[in-house]
């Protein structure tokens, strides 16, 4: 069951931006990139490293430790040494506001 967790932070983020936030306990970064707002989770799936001190351009998360790359609107991988995909979060914008899916 699908369960929408509204991030009120989120209606102000500017394009090309990041935002760490605490969404149904889990430590997400909630990006606003080309085509919209994405969630993904906030560790690196290489070696756990904080991706919120990492690189963001354009739609992808660059690691601050071992520079893997990530699609942040899919999670896919896009540069090594990272091989596992990030998990990704559905988002939705509702009259403004901004809405995390943690089901």
């Amino acid at each position: 069951m699908a369960d929408w967790v509204r991030v009120p932070e989120g209606a102000t983020l500017a394009e090309g931006a990041v935002l760490p936030v605490s969404v149904g306990g889990r430590q997400l970064l909630l990006f606003r990139a080309r085509g919209g707002h994405f969630a993904t989770d906030r560790r690196c799936t290489h070696q756990g490293a904080d991706l919120m001190r990492g690189y963001f351009d354009g739609d992808v998360i660059e690691c601050p430790v071992h520079q893997g790359r990530f699609d942040v609107r899919t999670g896919r991988v896009l540069g090594a040494p990272a091989s596992t995909p990030l998990r990704t979060y559905a988002v939705k914008v509702v009259d403004g506001d901004v809405y995390v899916e943690v089901g």
